[in-house]
């Protein structure tokens, strides 16, 4: 894939995010969006197939949720498990604080922008 690609499809993937797709503002919209996410473990495995990931399924996995400080804590137990255990980890949040890229993270680092 050339530089030019890669930008292409790094711009490609913002545009998708920032969409009204993604980003629901009014009442309706979100009620909408949310029945889209029905089966969000069969998306999960799919979007690992995607990516060539074949997982064990008894992988440990820690997936939080609530309106307050999902991202904090997600840092919080990802550090933990990396500094103190030395596990490998992976972490995906939602939404981004400075660069986009943060959303993805492997081992504590934000993947490049080819990854994302």
């Amino acid at each position: 894939m050339t530089e030019h690609n890669q930008s292409k499809s790094f711009e490609d993937a913002l545009s998708a995010l920032y969409s009204s797709t993604h980003q629901s503002v009014t009442k309706e919209a979100i009620k909408k969006s949310s029945l889209r996410r029905t089966l969000t473990i069969q998306d999960m495995r799919e979007y690992l197939k995607r990516l060539s990931l074949d997982l064990p399924h008894d992988i440990n996995i820690i997936h939080i949720a609530g309106t307050k400080g999902k991202g904090s804590t997600a840092c919080f137990c990802e550090s933990i498990l990396r500094r103190r255990y030395g596990l490998q980890t992976g972490m995906f949040t939602s939404p981004h604080l400075v660069h986009i890229r943060e959303r993805i993270r492997i081992n504590g680092k934000p993947v490049s922008k080819s990854v994302f």
